[in-house]
């Protein structure tokens, strides 16, 4: 009962993130396409560990301070019938036409506790890995336009 309790909770916790990323997503997609990191993305994510993919999309909000951390909002879906939202600070950093990016953020330990990721952007091509205890898996996004 109290794995249910838990699971119930965070799925409510989700919902609600899926509010503010709603308002989110729809106010990138007005503004426009912006040069470097920020702005909507859309894509897929697939875990290698156990091959479960979705529809993923992501607003990367503006830098927040000088070492180049930038808000990263994430809308996941999972067998067409469970989403979920939640942020994520990423620092990124400027190379050759491309940006790197780096971040984690803590999940509940039954979803696999603390997920780290790493990837890069380069024109409008978004290519992340994710890894936590429970799995690891890939983004590939582009930019919405």
């Amino acid at each position: 009962m109290t794995r249910f309790l838990a699971l119930l909770f965070t799925a409510c916790l989700l919902a609600s993130c899926s509010t503010a990323f709603k308002q989110k997503w729809r106010t990138a997609l007005k503004a426009g396409p912006k040069p470097g990191v920020e702005g909507a993305w859309q894509g897929t994510w697939v875990s290698a560990a156990n091959g479960h993919h979705g529809n993923l999309r992501c607003v990367v909000g503006p830098v927040k301070h000088a070492q180049g951390d930038h808000e990263f909002h994430y809308h996941a879906t999972w067998k067409g019938l469970i989403g979920g939202a939640y942020r994520a600070d990423h620092r990124v950093q400027a190379a050759k036409k491309s940006w790197t990016f780096t971040g984690e953020h803590d999940m509940p330990k039954w979803a696999g506790g603390r997920y780290t990721y790493g990837g890069t952007i380069k024109g409008d091509s978004f290519s992340a890995c994710y890894h936590c205890a429970k799995d690891k898996g890939t983004f590939q996004m582009q930019r919405v336009k």
